[in-house]
């Protein structure tokens, strides 16, 4: 399989997904589709990662969390999702969300430490996947991934989206996201 280029991944459109998206959370087109192509950006951020036999693992966090909804939301279209990874990756790009086992593993390790030090080691840890967004996607998608979408899109905007979009439809609660939900981090393997 030849390599796969951003561009060719970026080309790929899906109104269903889309469309699903919009009608969760009330966001409009313009914001629907650069979201959209957020998340194709991570998916082939994650596929780069394997061509160049980085060991470490990407993960969505807090700030990246509209991402995540929207691969939720592609994962559920799974005939396409499916398809899509195959045609651009050759491989079933998996989703795995944090795990009690990896909690508690957290947890265990900033125990007893200060604050400070608990943030200087997060971002230690985390520094690799910010260069290596920064160095494959650029300054602009960077700046969008980590300043603009953890302002615009907090988990409770994200909540307080769906909730209001669904009252302006007049359903009954059809699909409410648990709030927890967005305080967990996902792993793309």
């Amino acid at each position: 399989m030849e390599k796969t280029t951003l561009s060719e991944v970026l080309a790929y459109s899906n109104p269903v997904v889309e469309k699903r998206f919009m009608t969760l959370y009330g966001i409009d087109e313009a914001g629907t589709k650069v979201i959209f192509n957020s998340t194709k950006k991570w998916l082939w951020l994650c596929y780069q990662r394997r061509q160049l036999k980085i060991d470490m693992q990407l993960s969505i966090d807090t700030p990246l969390i509209v991402i995540d909804e929207m691969w939720h939301n592609f994962i559920l279209c799974s005939d396409d999702y499916i398809k899509f990874c195959k045609h651009f990756f050759g491989h079933y790009i998996n989703h795995m969300p944090t795990t009690k086992a990896m909690e508690k593993e957290f947890k265990d390790s900033i125990e007893g430490k200060e604050p400070q030090v608990i943030v200087q080691e997060l971002l230690e840890k985390k520094r690799w996947q910010y260069e290596f967004v920064y160095d494959q996607l650029g300054k602009e998608e960077f700046l969008l991934w980590y300043k603009e979408y953890p302002k615009k899109y907090t988990p409770s905007a994200l909540l307080n989206l769906a909730l209001n979009h669904q009252k302006q439809l007049g359903e009954s609660t059809t699909f409410i996201p648990e709030l927890s939900q967005f305080t967990k981090s996902a792993i793309a393997i």
